[in-house]
């Protein structure tokens, strides 16, 4: 018998097993983001699945809009035990490290979400009554 079908089913069979292979995860790196995000972005998005030990089941990262960033935090999965960390922040190529507890996963900001009136309003009312106690006692 020839050797020479023995040595061909080896090598595919060798071949079918690199394929098979498990897909080892990595945290994106900055030519990563890069590609990913247009420099216009406001806001990036990360969410972080990880399973019951804590290994990461899924890593998500995209550009957001502010609607989609309001909801941050970790919160249990109905999904097998399945953890769900989900983060944003402001800026171009800002979420690197991917969230893996609540002190991870928040939404980080360089500047005011909201400028309130509240407070414009009420150092007006302020000033107007200062204004008006200074006149009633000059007059």
């Amino acid at each position: 018998m020839e050797t020479w079908p023995a040595v061909a089913w080896f090598l595919l069979f060798s071949h079918i097993a690199d394929w098979l292979q498990a897909v080892h995860s990595r945290d994106f790196t900055v030519q990563d983001i890069i590609f990913l995000y247009p420099s216009n972005t406001r806001y990036c998005y990360s969410q972080h699945i990880m399973d019951v030990t804590g290994e990461s089941s899924s890593v998500t990262k995209s550009c957001a809009s502010l609607e989609q960033c309001l909801n941050t935090g970790c919160r249990e999965s109905g999904l097998h035990g399945h953890k769900v960390c989900t983060s944003c922040c402001e800026g171009n190529i800002c979420n690197m490290a991917v969230p893996r507890n609540d002190t991870d996963a928040v939404f980080a900001t360089t500047s005011p979400l909201s400028h309130s009136e509240r407070h414009s309003a009420h150092s007006a009312t302020y000033l107007l009554g200062l204004l008006l106690t200074l006149w009633l006692l000059v007059t």
